[in-house]
Formats: C-alpha cells, sequence, structure tokens
C-alpha cells in the first residue's frame, strides 16, 4: 500500500511524543500552507522548539524539514489517483450524504441544539443499529458535559419516561418510524411534558407523529442495491452535525477539550 505523508502522519501517530503529535496536528489541519512556513515559525506556532521538528521529520522518514515540505507539496499538488477498489460502496456512501445534507432543515436543526442546551436532562431512544446511534450520541454528548442518556431495551425507555418531566428532552431514532416500543416510549414521555425529537425516514409514521420536531433522514434503498451499507450512515451524519453546533458553544467545546485531556493526560 502506497500512503501519502498525511497518512503517514495518522497511522504513526500514536508513536509520535506529545510535543510531536502537536506538530503533526498542525501540519495535517494546515498541509498546503506548510511550504510557506520556515521552521521557526512552525516551532512557534505548535509550541515546540526546532530540534523537535527536526526530530520529528527525521522519524517520519525525512532528513530535514525541507524534504518534509517538499515531499507534502508534492502530494498536494498531484493528488493520488482514484482508486479502483470498492467504488460502489464509495458512490453509495457519496449518495446517502448528500441525500442527507438535501433533507436537512436548517431551523429544525437549531431548535433541536437549543433543546438540548435548556434540557435538563436527555434521553435517547433505539433498538437495534438504532440503539448503537443512541449510544455514540450519548458519548459525545457526554464529553460536553451534557446529562445524557441512551436507552436500548423497551422496558427501560418506558420505565424512563414515566420519570421524565416539562424540562427534559427525549430523541427517538428508528429508520422506519414504526419501532413500536421506540414511539410509545416517546408517547409516554411527551404525556409527561418532556419535549421529544424523531430521527426517521418516513413521515406518517408513530415515530414522526408523536414527535414534536421530527428529522427526516434518506432511505438507503433509494441508492439502489445497497443492502450491506450501515443502514444509521444517515443518521450519524445528523448527529455529526447537531455534534458540530453544540461544539460552537464556548463552555461545551471547553468540557470537551478537558475530558480529551483526561483521556490522553498519559501520552
Amino acid at each position: 500500500m502506497s500512503s501519502s505523508m498525511i497518512d503517514k502522519l495518522q497511522i504513526e501517530y500514536q508513536r509520535f511524543s506529545a510535543k510531536e503529535k502537536e506538530i503533526a496536528d498542525y501540519v495535517m489541519r494546515n498541509q498546503a500552507s506548510i511550504m510557506n512556513i520556515n521552521i521557526r515559525d512552525l516551532a512557534a506556532n505548535t509550541y515546540t522548539s526546532t530540534s523537535t521538528i527536526t526530530r520529528f521529520c527525521r522519524k517520519v522518514g525525512c532528513a530535514t524539514f525541507v524534504d518534509f515540505k517538499i515531499l507534502l507539496n508534492r502530494e498536494v499538488q498531484q493528488p493520488r489517483p482514484e482508486t479502483r477498489f470498492f467504488p460502489k460502496t464509495q458512490q453509495a456512501y457519496n449518495d446517502i450524504i448528500n441525500a442527507t445534507a438535501e433533507m436537512l432543515d436548517t431551523e429544525q436543526i437549531e431548535q433541536v441544539v437549543t433543546l438540548i442546551k435548556k434540557s435538563r436532562r436527555i434521553y435517547v431512544y433505539g433498538l437495534g443499529s438504532s440503539g448503537l446511534s443512541a449510544l455514540e450520541f450519548k458519548y459525545r454528548l457526554t464529553r460536553m458535559n451534557i446529562i445524557i442518556d441512551a436507552v436500548t431495551d423497551s422496558h427501560m425507555m418506558i420505565m424512563s419516561a414515566s420519570l421524565l418531566g416539562q424540562d427534559d428532552l427525549v430523541i427517538g431514532i428508528s429508520n422506519s418510524g414504526r419501532t413500536i416500543e421506540v414511539s410509545d416510549a416517546l408517547d409516554a414521555a411527551k404525556k409527561r411534558g418532556a419535549k421529544v425529537v424523531g430521527i426517521t425516514n418516513f413521515d406518517h409514521t408513530p415515530l414522526s407523529e408523536i414527535s414534536d420536531i421530527c428529522l427526516f433522514t434518506p432511505d438507503i434503498d433509494r441508492t439502489g442495491d445497497v443492502h450491506f451499507i450501515n443502514s444509521q450512515l444517515a443518521i450519524i451524519y445528523i448527529l455529526d452535525v447537531i455534534s458540530l453546533l453544540l461544539l460552537e458553544d464556548g463552555s461545551l467545546f471547553e468540557a470537551r477539550q478537558n475530558t480529551l485531556k483526561a483521556l490522553y493526560h498519559r501520552e
């Protein structure tokens, strides 16, 4: 396998020292402009030293920083040719992501972000693969110091819903919109006064009908014979958008940075 320098920085990342990781992070974020920077400026921008940068370059197979810049610039000017492997999968992913972006309602997304920031506590309900998406969202928001739990058991959904109130938010995930256990739990939460957000492929379903706000995602079947594609791809895209918007809040961003430091302080 022929890897670019950026690929190599990612693959070898865990071998780097803490300072070398800062250099790698800067290079990966600013690849196109590295050719116009000298070693002293890079040292200043990454709070390292020129000797650390030189050792970093040698570790990735370049004798000097100049050699490193030349190799990196060559890759920028001559992008790698498209791989011939698995073009059907790549096209399917592109189709799903593009379709999801087209379906997004900006106003509704902003309303969901506002609800998440204002709510006392948040529950995300999902069964099967949707439950995995619920867990992923829980982990993300927990890092932002948001009180959230993911519930992937139908009995626990009803139990938690029965204890909610007007300051709480429930997000239900179901591609079909007809997962009865999820919609029943959302209905119970709504009767308690909680706000309800649904994420699904289809309108006029039990999930969409019970939701105060419903975010729609494309059904993967519309892209053709893609039964092997992860049915949660479009939902994960929406959760990515919501997460990025939440991180525009300074306190949430700071909380996430603090959790990352706690996780990696041993590096």
